[in-house]
């Protein structure tokens, strides 16, 4: 009964720390559509989007990616080239996720700097008086709306950077450290 209950709990566990994905052949990994050699190709959108169907996060933070291949690709050499492959395009989309981001932040800290920039000018215009009446209203009237509206909309750039971005950022990141095993079958056993 306890080694059930314990075979279940490990099974259980096992579920949300693996993806498992099938392909015919080692072009399902790769795009159709680029003529390169098989180690030079680009990944897959198709297999992408696969992998991002089947993503859980785990407690621990990584995950197993199984690829269930028929056994007439078995080729240690080709598994290598995938595995490496598949490391070097995720670690680029997790690079490039997190470029995006870091300029969607520096985007949001210049707009609080013109907002404050902006807001501060026409305080000391109206304090010390350095401009015409006439001046001071025609320029708050264009820099009043323009200082609250860049330190709100840094503020969201800064604190509420879009979840999409990030949520993508955290798969590349998973997928670039994923551990891959290869599970051949017979072609009989599909």
């Amino acid at each position: 009964m306890i080694n059930d209950f314990k075979k279940k709990a490990e099974q259980r566990v096992q579920d949300l720390n693996e993806i498992g994905v099938v392909i015919d052949a080692w072009d399902d990994i790769f795009s159709d559509f680029d003529p390169r050699a098989l180690s030079e190709r680009t990944v897959s959108g198709d297999f992408i989007d696969e992998l991002k169907k089947r993503y859980k996060e785990t407690p621990a933070g990584n995950f197993i990616i199984t690829i269930h291949v028929p056994f007439s690709l078995k080729n240690e050499e080709s598994e290598r080239m995938v595995v490496n492959r598949l490391r070097k395009h995720f670690r680029y989309k997790f690079l490039q996720k997190k470029k995006v981001i870091a300029i969607i932040r520096i985007r949001g800290i210049v707009f609080v700097i013109v907002g404050i920039c902006s807001l501060s000018f026409l305080t000391l215009a109206t304090y010390f008086k350095f401009l015409s009446e006439l001046t001071l209203q025609i320029s708050s009237i264009i820099l009043m709306p323009l200082g609250w509206f860049g330190i709100w909309e840094g503020l969201s750039k800064l604190v509420d950077t879009s979840p999409v971005v990030i949520r993508d950022e955290k798969l590349f990141e998973k997928l670039s450290k994923a551990t891959y095993h290869f599970n051949y079958i017979d072609s009989v056993n599909k």
